[in-house]
């Protein structure tokens, strides 16, 4: 009888510990200056032990820039060399977390990836969904068809344009909006072109180095949510305070890049900030539909491990 009642305890809990409003909270209303720089105000949202405790046995992942960069993965133009999809293989024994937006130089085009994903060890050549965000190049350069530098997370307009209006038009628009405005243009009109410009790259630097202080050591903070203006740019949420971190950088660097952009001085009442969250977490039954909707849902297994929300 005492095993029967410990499983159906252990039961409980383990439904209970989802992405839900027992279990999640956005940082209270009192805390909002520490986490606001210029036209950027985060909201940290924090998991109750119930949360932390269930996803203690998700696994490592490897992040794609880190893949990348020590050639754990391989990624090229794929067969037919076709704009929106590209090969990639992973040929390590880590899993490799791929998340929308991540940009990857070189090939005959920098390209932006689609959706999230996992790329398990010794993967083999897989499809990877991408947008182009260099509409002026169609040839190789010094790396042949492979591409072996990573970018970042691209800016939020042109994240969303990918990852919710699928529309590969709407991306380019975002891309040559936020060069012109940086004054970042090239003869191939590239994305990338921004780490040229010196005022911007400057004005992020600002950004970077005042919320990277910010959620290091606070455990229980599990995913960001961000505003400027009026306007909720959107809402990244992990399985782990650990996969936050590792993507912290990249998704600073995204939320920052539009704040830079078209951002103003953040007045969106803390209850507005509430009620977004609420949508995402408020019922679970209806919680995938809800947020493919408006963003990427990534699973490994049934554990959900990544959401994103715009």
């Amino acid at each position: 009888m005492k095993s029967l009642i410990v499983i159906l305890v252990f039961i409980v809990f383990i439904a209970n510990a989802q992405y839900n409003k027992t279990n999640l909270k956005l940082e209270p209303a009192s805390s909002q200056t520490k986490y606001r720089y210029e036209n950027l105000q985060l909201y940290p949202i924090r998991a109750n032990a119930a949360f932390v405790a269930s996803n203690k046995g998700v696994g490592k992942f490897e992040t794609l820039k880190n893949a990348l960069d020590k050639k754990k993965v391989v990624v090229t133009e794929s067969k037919d060399e076709e704009v929106n999809n590209l090969f990639i293989e992973n040929i390590s024994k880590d899993t490799v977390m791929i998340l929308a937006g991540e940009v990857v130089q070189g090939g005959k085009q920098d390209r932006m990836v689609a959706q999230d994903v996992i790329l398990y060890p010794k993967s083999g050549k897989k499809d990877l969904s991408v947008f182009c965000v260099e509409h002026g190049r169609w040839q190789p350069k010094e790396s042949g068809k492979e591409f072996n530098k990573y970018y970042s997370i691209s800016s939020n307009e042109v994240r969303k344009a990918g990852a919710v209006k699928k529309d590969q038009s709407e991306v380019w628009s975002k891309v040559a909006e936020t060069t012109t405005k940086h004054k970042a243009t090239t003869a191939t009109g590239t994305l990338t072109a921004l780490k040229e410009s010196g005022d911007y790259t400057k004005e992020l630097k600002k950004y970077t180095d005042y919320f990277e202080k910010r959620i290091v050591n606070e455990n229980d903070v599990i995913g960001v949510m961000a505003v400027t203006g009026n306007t909720i740019l959107g809402c990244d949420m992990f399985a782990t305070h650990e996969l936050l971190e590792k993507h912290y950088h990249n998704l600073i660097n995204s939320y920052a890049t539009e704040a830079i952009t078209t951002g103003k001085t953040v007045q969106l009442p803390y209850e507005k900030a509430n009620q977004y969250l609420d949508t995402i977490i408020d019922d679970e039954r209806k919680q995938e539909t809800e947020v493919l909707k408006k963003g990427t849902l990534l699973k490994d297994g049934k554990k959900k491990i990544h959401i994103s929300t715009f």
